[in-house]
């Protein structure tokens, strides 16, 4: 008994008798009513429009929260003391005109 490829493959390789791999229930979709593909394509710039919001959202907080915490921290700090620099011996700068 022999077994076709369609039996060999794997149960999630999606593919129909002619070999050709099943179309997408979008494609699907689109194929039956070709006068959506407008509204499709509203609604997938919505999604990406919302996502992208989305992270642009999330990189304000995250900014927001790193100038916070640096604040919070610099207000805890010490105040910044005075230090001079002593010259070292041997090292006279002359300063004639």
């Amino acid at each position: 008994m022999e077994m076709t490829d369609l039996e060999h493959a794997a149960p999630n390789d999606k593919t129909t008798a002619g070999g050709q791999p099943t179309r997408s229930r979008l494609r699907q979709i689109l194929d039956e009513r070709p006068e959506a593909r407008s509204r499709l394509g509203r609604a997938v710039a919505a999604l990406l429009g919302t996502g992208l919001f989305a992270l642009a959202a999330l990189g304000a907080l995250l900014i927001w929260h790193l100038v916070r915490r640096a604040r919070l921290i610099r207000e805890r700090l010490n105040p910044p003391r005075i230090v001079r620099l002593t010259e070292p011996p041997g090292h006279e700068v002359d300063q004639s005109p």
